[in-house]
């Protein structure tokens, strides 16, 4: 029964969180009354308030006593949140998402390899450079290698020691993806080996402890990846600046 009911709740929340991606229930409307959705997904009333309970936990929905549930303005979502990230890729990402994406990676990315570079631990340079080293096979598998990218910088987050960058690993995911799927690295020989060198460079400096060098490393690597696929957010200067600072602080 239980798995029954996850899978009812699962069914609603994807259901009511794509119709929302795609304007069917625009933002400011209000969402059809409970027995109109229960009986449009066939599931259960338990099912369908705790789908609910769900969206307005990320930001969608909220819901009023005798009032209703509202779809709330976009700046009401948990854009950090995974399942919002998957739908908006399911449903396609337009050139402005993916540039907002990338602007966020600009701004956070540099910090976390400056504060990387200063507490990173032994098994954690080992993570990224076996991440690395699976990169280095990959120049003609555009799937492993965006598996080992990612792993990549994954293991970075997870070095910087904050919780808070950590937490945006769905977004660096969501990124690599999509602009793969636009130009891969290993789409040439020139890509791939800028790509690597790139890479390598950002690898060297957390391993060294160099902060301010690790951090304008990653500035450069998304600044690039970001032109390959013909978006251009404004350059980090400042984002990287401050990621040296705070980091040394």
């Amino acid at each position: 029964m239980a798995s029954r009911t996850r899978s009812a709740h699962d069914l609603v929340t994807h259901g009511i969180g794509h119709s929302i991606m795609q304007g069917r229930f625009p933002i400011g409307s209000m969402l059809p009354g409970d027995a109109e959705l229960m009986e449009f997904f066939g599931v259960s009333r338990t099912a369908l308030r705790e789908a609910l309970k769900t969206l307005a936990a990320k930001g969608l929905i909220e819901s009023k006593t005798k009032v209703g549930t509202k779809v709330l303005e976009r700046n009401n979502w948990n854009m950090f949140d995974a399942d919002i990230i998957e739908w908006h890729l399911e449903l396609g990402v337009d050139a402005q998402f993916l540039g907002w994406l990338f602007e966020i990676r600009q701004a956070l990315e540099p910090l976390a390899c400056a504060a990387a570079a200063i507490r990173r631990r032994p098994e954690q340079l080992d993570s990224m450079n076996r991440a690395l080293r699976a990169m280095y096979q990959c120049e003609t598998s555009r799937q492993g290698f965006t598996k080992a990218d990612l792993a990549f910088h994954q293991a970075i987050l997870e070095a910087s020691g904050n919780p808070f960058l950590q937490s945006i690993g769905s977004v660096i995911g969501a990124a690599l993806a999509t602009s793969f799927t636009i130009s891969s690295p290993v789409s040439s020989d020139e890509h791939f080996n800028r790509v690597m060198r790139q890479h390598q460079a950002v690898f060297d400096a957390i391993r060294e402890g160099d902060s301010a060098a690790a951090s304008n490393a990653m500035s450069e690597l998304i600044l690039q990846t970001a032109e390959r696929v013909r978006i251009k957010p404004e350059r980090g200067a400042l984002a990287t600046m401050q990621a040296y600072a705070v980091s040394q602080a």
